[in-house]
């Protein structure tokens, strides 16, 4: 399913998609709306069908303040547009999707007052359709992405891998891992000593990244005393120098696998081009250890004072 949605500017731009022969509308909800105690008025909104796999949300108003809502409207724009459909969606499915749509948008004219409820209860406290329900994921994602938008979201309270298994989201799937480990000064501090107490190796290489070039030459003197059998004592490592190298410590011990832990970003588009996004807790082995965020919670991201990642 592709939902196009009416952009800003010039309100004829999905007028296009409105047939020249006639449409058999139903309404999907009728109401006034207010956006201040100066500026509101009385909108209807209607659904049309007018090919298999498309349909078509109208927004109709009055030119004239004082109005009937039974005379006829005056002023009609296509506000969405969906395609491709899924023919088991039915007509209140699809007005649900397409007017959440469009109010989440922003630039609707919103009712506040309902005088018809048509295919949309919109007083409902529980939404019509549940998750469940649809068949269609696109759908499911549609839904969840106009739900964002409430006040009182319906399907906040979705246990997170329930959720991402109603949206279509395998847990730990995506490109978009972060590999998380505790930074450990100390652990970096002790590994340091004794790796350096033995000569040139894994220690001093990973050093090396992080001293300047007059700390490279100390460092290369004090190896080569290693090396010739010399009694030396301790490389000191500087706060600053240790601050930088743990990170990358770190990140040795996650490659070795002494560290396992991962979280991992998993998201899916809803057809309006919201970006629906996951967090997975991702344990040994790669297994799903559970759901840190759902898209209501938004992205979690680490505290870069506790990790570091890739």
């Amino acid at each position: 399913m592709r939902i196009t949605l009416r952009p800003d500017g010039p309100d004829d731009v999905l007028e296009s998609h409105r047939p020249k022969s006639h449409l058999d509308w139903e309404i999907v909800t009728m109401g006034t709306w207010s956006q201040s105690p100066y500026h509101g008025g009385a909108i209807m909104y209607l659904l049309a069908n007018p090919q298999p796999g498309k349909w078509l949300l109208e927004s109709g108003e009055w030119s004239e303040e004082e109005n009937e809502f039974n005379d006829a409207t005056d002023y009609d724009r296509i506000v969405a547009v969906a395609e491709e459909v899924p023919d088991d969606l039915t007509a209140t499915q699809v007005a649900r999707i397409l007017y959440d749509a469009w109010v989440a948008s922003r630039r609707a004219k919103v009712i506040t007052e309902q005088e018809l409820d048509g295919l949309l209860d919109l007083d409902a406290k529980d939404p019509a359709i549940g998750l469940e329900e649809m068949d269609d994921i696109e759908a499911r994602c549609q839904a969840v992405a106009a739900d964002l938008t409430k006040k009182s979201p319906a399907f906040a309270d979705f246990d997170g891998l329930e959720l991402a298994e109603l949206l279509g989201v395998t847990p730990g799937d995506a490109g978009d891992r972060i590999h998380l480990c505790a930074i450990d000064e100390d652990e970096t501090a002790s590994w340091l000593e004794e790796e350096l107490s033995q000569g040139e190796g894994d220690g001093s290489e990973l050093l090396e990244k992080v001293l300047s070039p007059t700390r490279r030459k100390q460092l290369r003197r004090y190896l080569n005393k290693i090396e010739e059998g010399e009694d030396v004592g301790e490389f000191s490592i500087t706060p600053r120098e240790l601050k930088k190298i743990a990170p990358l410590r770190a990140q040795m011990r996650l490659e070795e696998g002494e560290i396992d832990k991962a979280w991992s970003y998993d998201h899916v588009d809803a057809p309006d081009g919201t970006k629906l996004i996951f967090t997975f807790d991702i344990g040994e082995d790669g297994e799903v250890e559970g759901c840190l965020a759902t898209p209501y919670d938004g992205r979690r991201e680490p505290d870069p004072k506790e990790f570091v990642w890739e």
